[in-house]
């Protein structure tokens, strides 16, 4: 029966044309193809025949067991759905990444590849599930529950699988909820190329890694997508789109947990660093903080204190930089993930998409919003990332004691780092001034976002007053522009203009308001500073 049904997908997949919506009179023997519905119909019948002959017989006992044959069809079709399915995974999402090859060529022209590699298994899981909606009342089963059911349990167990790598404790296959005796999920070897992943999972997280990469490409908000310097879309919604026609709501889901294990893993390794190598530090940031306090005053030789601060703790912020520019390169990849699901489930599921709104506002305005058991609660959160519910940048990640002195160091890392980023009109976003750098703006302002929400609002409260700070030390230096050098001073106003565009884009990435701002920045500075 289900080489047959193979044979049917095949049709469904490779021969036989869609149907349009209007369809000229004329036109219409074009896409009678009488031969090959022809052929599906004598499939068909084949696996109505066998069908009938199963689900005829009454149950028996076979060596002490009770054989149900309807049941026996049932897991029969399940297991080998299940192998096909994970087969054509593992085979057509293995991405050719070598470790020496990224470049701005390669990663065009493996950009282009993994298109056309889920675009293939998007033709061939649609033809597939085509076929087995074909002939469920031939068989008497509901093809699309079980395809739903199985695919669902193949993604959640490759996820689980993968996460593992982020566990002290693993999850084996005897004690996951996704694996079963009856009807199991094999697994295979990991693919040369990509020797970290464990699952084609893990391969699609890392192909959007790579070709997101912030050392080669920008990212823009207004345009929702990565671009290669000369306006060259690499990572944007129709990717995301292709990929959720590839491995569906499921796979996208499954996608999103991953990064959040990613991220995680990422805050960690800086909660580490913080403690074992600024800690060291932690005299030069309390004489910074001492020399900066209030932050609503101009300090005295303001430059000159900036500058030794800045020097002093050079050797923390490369690695800070790399940890921002995960974080927020992970962060932005969610955000675009959620939209997908956010755009889809308003087109395809309405009323679940208003259900699940509905219940979410009535369990936050309840009295108790945590009477849930945990299941359920995981439920409902799990309901809400599979309608699109939800901003990625204001999840809470973990529960960490403060970090003294961390908004003074964020401060020093970007002015570290500000001298290396532009203004760019024409993705309206800061990128770097050097091609190759591994430094963008938005990844670093989402890095730095996400960070700060894992702690006390007062710390972004701090963050800001320094920047402010900053920003009006330099204005300040501005004015004294007469007195320097015409090439120092264009490059003093460059550095402030990209300086307030950066908080004005964490303003707007943390949801603060304008007011909290301009608390901080006049609201005139800001306006000013597109006529620098």
């Amino acid at each position: 029966v289900f080489g047959i049904l193979v044979q049917i997908s095949d049709i469904f997949e490779r021969r036989l044309q869609r149907l349009p919506l209007k369809v000229q009179g004329d036109k219409l023997g074009a896409f009678a193809q009488l031969g090959e519905r022809y052929k599906l119909s004598m499939m068909a019948h084949e696996i109505s025949i066998f069908a009938d002959g199963v689900l005829s017989m009454d149950n028996s006992i076979i060596g002490g067991i009770e054989i149900n044959p309807r049941k026996l069809l049932d897991e029969g079709l399940r297991k080998e759905m299940v192998r096909h399915v994970s087969k054509l995974l593992n085979s057509l999402l293995q991405f050719d990444f070598a470790a020496n090859s990224e470049t701005v060529a390669s990663i065009t022209k493996h950009q282009a590849s993994t298109m056309r590699s889920l675009a293939s298994l998007s033709r061939r899981l649609e033809g597939f599930q085509s076929a087995l909606e074909c002939i469920e009342d031939y068989v008497s089963i509901h093809g699309l529950k079980m395809w739903h059911e199985e695919f669902s349990r193949i993604i959640n167990y490759n996820v689980e699988q993968e996460v593992n790598k982020y566990l002290l404790k693993k999850v084996l296959d005897a004690d996951s909820a996704f694996q079963s005796d009856i009807v199991p999920i094999p697994r295979f070897p990991r693919v040369p190329n990509e020797p970290t992943c464990i699952n084609f999972m893990g391969r699609m997280v890392s192909m959007l890694i790579k070709i997101t990469d912030t050392q080669y490409t920008t990212f823009s908000v207004e345009k929702s997508g990565w671009f290669m310097n000369d306006g060259t879309e690499v990572c944007g919604l129709k990717t995301v789109s292709l990929l959720r026609h590839a491995i569906g709501v499921y796979g996208l889901t499954g996608i999103d947990r991953l990064l959040c294990y990613r991220i995680l893993h990422e805050l960690h390794r800086f909660v580490k660093f913080f403690r074992t190598n600024v800690t060291k530090e932690g005299v030069l940031l309390e004489q910074l903080r001492d020399e900066l306090y209030p932050e609503w005053k101009t300090p005295i030789k303001a430059v000159s204190i900036y500058a030794s601060a800045s020097k002093k703790s050079e050797m923390l912020m490369l690695p800070m930089l790399t940890c921002f520019r995960r974080i927020g390169q992970a962060q932005l990849l969610r955000r675009m993930i959620r939209f997908e699901l956010g755009r889809c489930s308003r087109i395809d599921a309405k009323t679940l998409l208003q259900s699940v709104s509905t219940l979410n506002a009535s369990i936050l305005s309840s009295e108790n919003p945590f009477e849930e058991s945990p299941p359920e609660l995981k439920k409902y959160s799990d309901m809400s990332l599979a309608v699109g519910l939800g901003d990625p940048l204001q999840t809470v990640f973990m529960a960490t004691d403060p970090l003294e002195g961390l908004p003074v160091l964020l401060l020093l890392c970007v002015i570290a780092y500000v001298p290396k980023l532009s203004y760019n009109p024409m993705f309206g976003s800061l990128s770097k001034n050097k091609s190759g750098y591994p430094i963008d703006g938005w990844p670093l302002i989402a890095g730095i976002t996400t960070l700060l929400k894992q702690f006390h609002p007062s710390y972004s409260k701090s963050f800001l007053a320094y920047i402010g700070q900053f920003v009006r030390v330099s204005i300040a230096t501005c004015f004294e522009r007469k007195q320097m050098r015409k090439d120092v001073a264009s490059q003093l106003t460059e550095d402030l203009r990209s300086i307030l565009v950066l908080v004005d884009q964490f303003c707007d990435l943390s949801c603060i308001p304008k007011s909290a701002l301009y608390e901080h920045v006049p609201q005139y500075v800001m306006e000013m500073c597109s006529d620098l």
